[in-house]
């Protein structure tokens, strides 16, 4: 009775594998196939052609009745069987140290994480300082707004001494001129008097020419006259109440002059007087104005100095901390570019370590098909290779926050936040 018996070949991939890279799955894979043909129904050969770097193949033929062939077939065989479970087992040892070797590989890339804390403790520190700085900022912009609304003030204050100062000094000017005008009228009224007092002395001086040409006349002539004394007064008391008339006009004369020149001399002296002080109230004043002037100026002076000082600092505040901004903000960016680049070697690493887990699973499958190909199995079991998992991608993002608060088109007050936020992709 004839049998047949066909096994179906199998073949299965298997990687080499090189020092240099164990994630290259591209490289040529060796093919192994064991095959099991009888020829004839009578006859059985056996052969086996094995090479490490080429195909396995055994094939089972019909044995004759011979049986020293038999046994020199089943020796050889035997013999061959044994080999080739011998490199099975170099195989395995091999394997299970290049699983070790990749494991090493695999903890030696893994990438080391950055330390974030020291680095959040010091964008914390140097946030602090910021807000510390804002503050002062601040402070200063307050300390300049009123500086500046004092200047406004004495500039107001010095306007109104101004205004004040300039009233005085036209009052200055209108009383000189009304001391000048007082200066010509008692001028004036000097010469009236002096001319009033000449006046009468050529008038005394002609009355007593006059007298003494009368008593001259009346010595020198002797006349004898009779006049009746009931018919009218005498020559003498005539004369003698013409002299008391003339003296008593006279008198009236110089005591109204004299009196209305003290009148007038009062009256003047005493505007001149008011004028004085008035002028000298007025220079008074005047000093006093000026001088308070020269404080008004010298604080305006230190206050505009005070001014242009904190405006330099503030230039020097503001520039210095945009130079820091702009530093944090390059750390920032290399945080992010290194967060990155951590995800992508994490990503690989993960790609590589899996490639290489279905590489080990594919070896060790390959390993047990030929255990049970050896022991004489019949039934072939499919490898199933596993669907691929489609990574996980996480992805952080790291959002900055800068609030600025602004005053008439200037920052007074600014502060920033960092936040995290993780997004899970499939």
């Amino acid at each position: 009775m004839a049998s047949s018996i066909s096994v179906r070949s199998f073949s299965m991939n298997r990687p080499s594998f090189s020092s240099r890279s164990l994630m290259d799955t591209g490289r040529a894979r060796s093919r192994a196939s064991v095959s099991f043909a009888p020829s004839s129904p009578l006859t059985r050969s056996a052969s086996i052609s094995q090479d490490l770097n080429g195909p396995v193949s055994l094939q089972l033929n019909g044995l004759h009745g011979n049986s020293t062939n038999e046994k020199e077939a089943m020796q050889s065989l035997n013999s061959r069987l044994a080999n080739y479970l011998d490199k099975v087992r170099s195989l395995e040892r091999s394997n299970a140290d290049l699983e070790i070797k990749i494991k090493q590989l695999m903890i030696e890339r893994i990438p080391k994480g950055h330390d974030l804390d020291s680095m959040m403790a010091q964008a914390h520190a140097v946030e602090q300082e910021v807000r510390k700085k804002t503050l002062e900022n601040a402070r200063l912009m307050l300390e300049i707004d009123n500086a500046k609304l004092a200047a406004d003030d004495f500039r107001i204050k010095w306007e109104t001494e101004l205004v004040m100062c300039q009233s005085v000094e036209r009052d200055c000017v209108a009383l000189k001129k009304a001391k000048t005008d007082h200066e010509q009228i008692i001028a004036s009224l000097r010469g009236d008097l002096d001319s009033l007092k000449e006046e009468l002395y050529f008038l005394k001086k002609n009355h007593e020419e006059e007298l003494e040409q009368v008593r001259s006349r009346i010595a020198r002539d002797e006349v004898n006259v009779e006049v009746d004394p009931a018919s009218g007064p005498e020559l003498g008391t005539i004369l003698s109440e013409l002299r008391s008339q003339y003296e008593g006009i006279v008198k009236k004369n110089k005591e109204q002059a004299e009196q209305w020149y003290r009148k007038k001399l009062e009256t003047v002296q005493n505007e001149v007087k008011e004028s004085n002080e008035a002028l000298r109230g007025a220079q008074g004043e005047l000093t006093e104005r000026q001088r308070f002037l020269q404080t008004l100026e010298v604080e305006l002076d230190s206050l505009h100095k005070q001014i242009a000082a904190l405006e330099g600092n503030l230039a020097e505040t503001g520039q210095k901390y945009s130079s820091e901004m702009e530093r944090l903000q390059v750390t920032l960016s290399q945080m992010e570019d290194d967060l990155s680049q951590l995800r992508l070697d994490m990503q690989r690493n993960k790609t590589d370590y899996e490639q290489l887990l279905r590489i080990k699973q594919n070896l060790e499958m390959e390993i047990a098909t030929y255990r049970r190909l050896l022991e004489g199995e019949e039934t072939v079991k499919e490898v199933i290779i596993p669907p691929k998992k489609e990574p996980d991608v996480r992805t952080r993002k790291i959002v900055k926050v800068v609030t600025q608060t602004m005053i008439n088109g200037k920052v007074v007050d600014e502060s920033s936040e960092v936040e995290q936020i993780e997004e899970t992709k499939k």
